[in-house]
């Protein structure tokens, strides 16, 4: 019996289920995930030197999207309302779109224009294996 305890203890305390008085510890991320940060860094770097958008494809969850530059990086976005991706979509396949940073802060914000319009995009994150 005090095996079985202790081996429920271990997975206990491997999943983070025990209720401990300090401080709660985030999840630790895989060694090979990209932080945010990273992914903000890379794409501010597409983004100085103006690379266009090549299109956007539907995200692995609701209301995200892939952006696809035509350099080949690739970044998850969500539209800032909800709901604006169709219509940068739709511009992609028709003209050029081309992204810009949405202010000199370094919140992920950016905003793609086209001839007759724009959108606002949060960047999310890297691109996550479907």
């Amino acid at each position: 019996m005090r095996t079985l305890w202790q081996a429920l203890s271990a997975v206990a305390d491997a999943l983070g289920l025990r209720d401990a008085p300090g401080p709660i510890r985030p999840a630790p991320r895989h060694p090979d995930e990209p932080p945010i940060v990273l992914v903000k860094a890379k794409v501010r770097d597409v983004l100085r030197r103006g690379v266009p958008v090549n299109r956007l494809e539907p995200g692995p969850a609701t209301q995200t999207a892939r952006v696809v530059f035509a350099d080949g990086s690739i970044a998850l976005v969500r539209s800032v309302p909800p709901g604006h991706l169709m219509e940068a979509a739709v511009a992609c396949l028709r003209m050029r779109v081309t992204a810009h940073p949405a202010g000199p802060s370094d919140d992920g914000d950016i905003v793609f224009t086209w001839r007759r319009g724009q959108v606002l995009v949060e960047l999310i994150g890297p691109d996550q294996p479907d």
